[in-house]
């Protein structure tokens, strides 16, 4: 999946996000500087140790473990005029590999845009 945005009115900035479903890799630009870049290990969604710190609607108990189903990034963009952005992905319940995830976009706490696709 891959989309930008703008945020600002006086000061735009560009918003770019990337996520690979394959092999979990992110990729967030704001202005052509990344910001945040990392790629998944085999258990980053899941706690197998002790609960998630997320909220109900947001995990899977599967057994002995639990699935993170929303992943939250969170940043600002501006100088003069702040925004604080939020991009959210959530992911199905089950087969979630096989099947398309919701994107969500937050620009000050308000939802700005919805993606959904792989």
């Amino acid at each position: 999946m891959q989309f930008s945005f703008e945020v600002g009115q006086g000061e735009p900035h560009r918003v770019e996000f990337y996520w690979g479903q394959m092999f979990g890799t992110l990729q967030i630009k704001v202005d052509n500087r990344i910001i945040e870049e990392k790629s998944m290990t085999l258990f980053s969604p899941t706690n197998l140790t002790a609960p998630l710190d997320v909220s109900e609607h947001e995990k899977l108990k599967l057994g002995g473990f639990e699935i993170q189903l929303v992943e939250k990034w969170t940043f600002e963009v501006g100088i003069y005029e702040k925004h604080r952005v939020r991009i959210e992905r959530e992911r199905p319940k089950l087969l979630a590999g096989l099947r398309p995830h919701i994107y969500r976009v937050f620009v000050d706490d308000e939802l700005t845009e919805e993606h959904y696709g792989y």
